[in-house]
């Protein structure tokens, strides 16, 4: 039988009316779901066993679907994406691309915060305008790259076109970061959404190494301090080290490209931070 969306749309938004909320199918009302979403995470314990998560899921999807009808409202629908019953839930597709509102707020019920609805739909209007592709991009890559995420997940001999699998998981907020391990060094990065705090590190056959901070180029002359925040913390980076997600994706390209670090600080916006991070190691003084 074909899911009337609109009309399980609308039981949520009745729903939200019981407490005293509104939910009008506008970005604003986003956040509004984030606040209507924690009570049942914070009440999880008053949903036990089987019963208990069967109730769960079908408040996940009542509400994944009013998710999803308000951001085909405020911006996918004009990029191409409907609703597709898939073999498991429905989901969100254009000709490229997929998204599922309704795993994402059951994530956000079962794990709190970290699985915030605000920055999936920020992800979700990046996706539908192009400017965060998870299209597969194969290339003849010269590193071997072995990840680890915050959550303590490691990987060996991540390929390139999976690596985005992972990128998405920090820039959604499920992950504080990522860290793309190789044989003479390492590339990290830590944000949300489109701000990020990327660097990288080589070591020198001699044992010494040098580091290095991955800038936005408009902004290379702003040095001053700014406040940074993500789901695991706050930071006060320089404004310049601020950058975007397509920049992250640039340079993890020139990494797995580049296999020389001479090469591979060619191609990226960056500057040399090495007696910064050694005075902060303690190493001088």
């Amino acid at each position: 039988m074909e899911l009337n969306y609109k009309e399980i749309a609308q039981e949520a938004a009745a729903d939200a009316e019981t407490l005293n909320l509104k939910l009008d199918y506008t970005k604003q009302s986003i956040e509004t779901l984030d606040l209507i979403l924690d009570q049942y995470h914070e009440n999880l314990d008053q949903y036990p066993g089987e019963e208990g998560a069967a109730t769960l899921w079908n408040i996940a999807v009542r509400f994944g679907i009013y998710l999803g009808e308000t951001l085909l409202n405020i911006h996918l629908a004009e990029k191409g994406f409907a609703w597709e019953e898939g073999e498991d839930i429905p989901i969100l597709k254009n000709e490229s691309s997929g998204i599922s509102p309704i795993s994402k707020v059951h994530k956000r019920i079962l794990n709190g915060y970290e699985d915030n609805i605000k920055s999936f739909s920020e992800i979700a209007v990046m996706i539908a305008d192009g400017r965060f592709s998870l299209q597969k991009e194969p290339l003849k890559a010269e590193r071997r790259i072995d990840i680890r995420l915050e959550s303590g997940y490691e990987e060996e001999d991540v390929l390139y076109e999976d690596i985005y699998e992972y990128i998405l998981l920090v820039a959604n907020g499920e992950e504080d970061f990522l860290v793309m391990s190789s044989d003479d060094g390492f590339l990290e990065f830590y944000g949300i959404n489109d701000e990020f705090i990327c660097d990288t590190r080589v070591n020198l056959p001699d044992g010494d190494f040098r580091t290095y901070q991955i800038i936005n180029k408009e902004k290379e002359d702003k040095t001053n301090r700014i406040h940074f925040e993500t789901p695991y913390g706050e930071y006060t980076p320089e404004e310049r080290e601020v950058v975007s997600l397509n920049v992250i994706r640039a340079v993890v390209k020139a990494y797995y490209e580049h296999g020389d670090y001479e090469k591979f600080i060619e191609q990226i916006p960056c500057v040399d931070n090495t007696l910064e991070t050694k005075q902060c190691m303690g190493l001088i003084k």
